[in-house]
């Protein structure tokens, strides 16, 4: 039974966007040892971009707390979010405070990103400082155990709850794709039930892009083990120069664009023809940009004014672009990118079921801790069905969650209906 046909009077929320990672220095002991110096050399040249400028990342940890380390004009926002509940913070490590913070907000399940916004970015992965680091600081197999590391430590975090705290783990590097395999199995083994990060590197020419069929048994294996793949806002962005105002700006400008990508290279490259279980999630960067995109896509093989409609080649294809979207990509609208919601023409194009409400937890710009308002907001004037798939029925769907473990957690912190709907 699907969220939308539940009969409880308690809305079952799936936040598709929240973020987790502790204080950077915690990494070293998911290490392998033989890393561990590497992990010394890279924490000792770590510059959190989130603090302010001069703060070191050995001193981050308790700035972070203190908000001491963070701008004034971000620190007075945090703190009048945090005032009720002082230790939020900590639910980006703690994950008995991220089930007290997601019991609080009446969200049951939680689909759950690396960060970087409190001196805990992922060892050796850039995430979102690509423009700090050229491609080739780091090696791939510096990648591939910074991405393992970081996998470890979630699994310790999300054991308490996997059926509530669904962590997204790393793959670091398709340079190797067997290795990169194996790392997808060892997340499956740990537990983590968010599926993956799909790696952005467009500036690494070890790495080819997705169309390159070398990574027919990758995706084969993701879709086989039901791991969805997601890009995040932020990566991508290739290097502008060493600490440069016009690099910050310029990767803030283009912080959506480089995660749009894959939405064209596994449509048109046939690899959602070839895998049709395959899953791809589009999180926190905007929704107005898919209809067009999709449009576009369709008039390339479609119509009768471009060569590829008459070409024999097209037959690759069993179905439309858009079809193929409708049928193996979601997008995770985080809180800021959900206005795109208010146009009904919009959803309607994208499809009611693809599109997953998301916290941004605990981000300056979230939801928490006001997720009921926010969300009643948000959803004005939606039926109550739309709305139940919006706010979890579609991620229920998207993760292939227990509807029957998760409803009865919904039921004891859920909000009402009359709470969230409001036609």
């Amino acid at each position: 039974m699907s969220d939308k046909e539940t009969t409880s009077d308690r809305l079952l929320i799936v936040s598709s966007d929240g973020h987790i990672g502790p204080p950077a220095e915690r990494y070293r002991e998911y290490f392998e040892p033989g890393f561990r110096d590497e992990f010394d050399r890279w924490f000792a040249s770590y510059i959190p971009l989130w603090m302010t400028r001069g703060t070191k990342a050995k001193d981050s940890a308790k700035q972070t707390l203190d908000h001491t380390g963070w701008g004034k004009e971000y620190q007075k926002t945090f703190e009048e979010r945090s005032a009720a509940i002082p230790w939020g913070i900590e639910g980006k490590w703690d994950s008995a405070r991220r089930l007290e913070a997601l019991d609080i907000d009446g969200v049951t399940s939680d689909v759950m990103f690396p960060d970087d916004q409190s001196s805990n970015s992922p060892p050796f992965l850039g995430l979102a400082r690509d423009f700090r680091e050229r491609w080739d600081t780091w090696t791939h197999a510096h990648r591939r155990e910074g991405a393992r590391a970081y996998n470890r430590w979630l699994g310790d975090f999300s054991s308490i709850a996997p059926e509530r705290l669904l962590g997204v783990a790393l793959i670091g590097s398709l340079a190797d794709v067997d290795d990169a395999m194996q790392t997808v199995r060892e997340a499956k083994d740990l537990g983590l039930n968010g599926g993956l990060m799909l790696p952005v590197n467009y500036y690494n020419i070890d790495e080819p892009f997705w169309n390159d069929r070398r990574y027919e048994k990758l995706w084969a294996l993701c879709a086989d083990l039901d791991m969805p793949l997601h890009t995040h806002v932020g990566l991508g962005s290739p290097y502008y120069g060493e600490d440069s105002f016009e690099g910050l700006m310029l990767w803030a400008m283009e912080s959506t664009f480089w995660v749009h990508r894959p939405l064209w290279f596994f449509i048109i490259s046939g690899i959602f023809e070839r895998h049709p279980n395959l899953k791809l999630v589009f999180t926190e960067q905007g929704v107005d940009w898919i209809p067009g995109t999709v449009m576009g896509m369709d008039f390339l093989v479609e119509s009768k004014m471009t060569p590829f409609s008459e070409d024999e080649r097209r037959s690759m294809y069993s179905m439309k672009p858009s079809e193929y979207f409708k049928r193996n990509c979601w997008v995770g609208a985080t809180n800021t990118d959900a206005l795109g919601w208010v146009s009904p023409e919009q959803r309607e194009q994208i499809g009611d079921d693809r599109l997953m409400w998301g916290s941004d937890y605990p981000h300056m710009e979230s939801a928490w801790p006001h997720t009921r308002e926010k969300l009643r907001d948000l959803v004005k004037g939606i039926d109550e069905a739309d709305v139940r798939a919006l706010v979890g029925g579609n991620a229920v769907t998207c993760y292939n969650l227990d509807i029957a473990v998760l409803q009865p957690i919904a039921d004891k912190i859920g909000p009402t209906v009359d709470e969230i709907v409001t036609i």
